[in-house]
């Protein structure tokens, strides 16, 4: 890849213009070796054009990150020079903030600088068109939807079960009312002590939503808004981060997690997360006007055996005009 399109694909990243592509895509693509002093020349661009300030907490992710992509040949020391901090702020942007923001978000030792991790921490990705169950080290059972990242210590050695998620998971948690499970995601923290519930928040959508199965979760938001909400069982909390508002629905909880057999359910859905669903689900990339197609809500049901043909096919009788074409992994609707 030519410098002139590696520029564009970092600019477009850092300045929140997401490709339809999966941004995990872009973490993979990022932290790998190919082309690092082109990467490096276009990051000099960007610090020096950057106003962001920085503090101790992004010095932790400097340091976290230099380790994932091989640069930590000494240690971080403070202070830093204004350059750095600039250097620190970028890399704290949302999603590369991910790989490390499990412990950005989490001081253990309540000091001003937070220490490095002194366990493993476990990285679950699935790519797009992939579902995966795993099991964490206190026997509770997680499943991950495509396009989906889950961070954890290796060994939940502490007073608290604490992991990081972008994506979409399904958590089915052993009790341990000594430790607490929380999910922490972009803009949201859930805490369940034993219970069956779904995350979705994906840094790709407006909105992000907790569905909650059985037991009782409380979920704290810390955006444009500041709320902390306890939901029951077939309650859905929603939180739109774009407009900085929160809802809570009456819903069916079993639907809303029927995507691990292979379902698609669909209610009340903007036509912008079926298109960012049928993305990860069918690992394609769709090209649509969304002046043309963004408004109205959709309810709709796909069965495992429908292929993208027969979901575009249904999609297309919902909404009358609407005209696609295929080609290899790439869809046009028009």
């Amino acid at each position: 890849m030519n410098k002139y399109h590696i520029h564009i694909l970092i600019t477009r990243f850092f300045e929140n213009d997401f490709p339809k592509e999966s941004i995990l895509k872009f973490q993979q693509w990022f932290t790998r070796k190919e082309d690092s002093e082109v990467k490096d020349e276009i990051l000099e661009e960007l610090w020096e054009r950057e106003a962001a300030e920085a503090n101790a907490l992004t010095l932790l992710a400097l340091h976290e990150m230099n380790k994932r992509i091989g640069k930590d040949k000494k240690a971080v020391k403070l202070p830093l020079s204004r350059r750095l901090l600039r250097i620190a702020s970028i890399l704290l942007l949302p999603v590369i903030g991910g790989l490390f923001a499990y412990w950005l978000m989490n001081n253990q030792s309540g000091s001003s600088v937070p220490a490095a991790p002194k366990t493993e921490i476990v990285e679950h990705i699935v790519p797009d068109g992939k579902i995966k169950q795993i099991f964490l080290p206190d026997g509770s059972e997680v499943w991950l939807n495509a396009g989906s990242m889950l961070l954890y210590p290796g060994d939940f050695s502490g007073s608290t079960r604490r992991l990081f998620l972008n994506g979409e998971a399904t958590f089915r948690v052993e009790k341990d009312p000594k430790r607490p499970f929380i999910v922490k995601t972009q803009y949201m923290e859930v805490e369940a002590l034993g219970t069956t519930f779904n995350v979705k928040s994906y840094v790709d959508l407006g909105t992000m939503a907790v569905t909650l199965e059985e037991g009782s979760v409380r979920v704290d938001v810390a955006g444009k808004v500041s709320v902390s909400e306890v939901i029951s069982p077939n309650e859905q909390f929603v939180y739109d981060h774009r407009q900085g508002k929160i809802s809570k629905l009456r819903i069916d909880a079993e639907l809303v997690s029927k995507w691990k057999e292979g379902y698609l359910v669909f209610e009340e859905a903007s036509f912008e997360e079926i298109i960012h669903t049928i993305e990860r689900r069918f690992n394609v990339t769709v090209n649509y006007d969304i002046r043309k197609y963004g408004g109205g809500r959709f309810s709709v049901k796909y069965t495992p055996y429908e292929n993208v043909r027969q979901v575009l096919t249904i999609l297309e009788t919902l909404n009358p005009g609407l005209k696609w074409t295929i080609k290899d992994n790439t869809i046009d609707i028009r």
